[in-house]
């Protein structure tokens, strides 16, 4: 009777190959340093920011636009000091931009033209309110949209 293979799990196969295990523990590490940076950035910069090196005491940064890069280099020695603080000291902030192509092309939004028959219930509900500013407004918006 054949001996049964030995099954052994996929994180224990990629843990043994040094390789894999070492590329592993770089991606953990620089997903920790860009949480860390996010607490410390504004939302909006920090959403398009995160870390791709971590080498010889220098951290270097992709920025996805100019204007984020020159944030995040005025940003960089209290960056620098947040991270000293957290335990991860670098003696340099490098910053560049890494601008991602579109997966997809944008999908252009067709504008809702109003045209006299979509208008008809707006022009209704005027003729059905009591005097005041909103029937009022509604009566000149439909007299310019009718034309006259």
């Amino acid at each position: 009777m054949p001996k049964p293979i030995a099954v052994r799990s996929i994180a224990r196969v990629l843990e043994s190959d040094a390789r894999i295990r070492a590329w592993s523990d770089r991606h953990r590490h620089e997903a920790a340093l860009t949480q860390l940076l996010a607490r410390q950035l504004p939302r909006p910069i920090a959403d398009r920011v995160h870390v791709t090196d971590m080498r010889d005491g220098v951290l270097e940064l992709a920025a996805s636009a100019g204007a984020i890069a020159a944030a995040l280099r005025q940003r960089a020695p209290d960056l620098r000091a947040a991270l000293a603080r957290n335990g991860w000291d670098f003696t340099e902030i490098r910053v560049r931009v890494q601008v991602a192509g579109r997966s997809r092309p944008a999908q252009k939004i067709e504008k809702r033209q109003w045209d006299s028959a979509s208008a008809a219930p707006l022009f209704d509900l005027a003729a059905t309110l009591p005097e005041g500013p909103l029937k009022a407004a509604l009566a000149r918006w439909s007299r310019r949209a009718r034309g006259r």
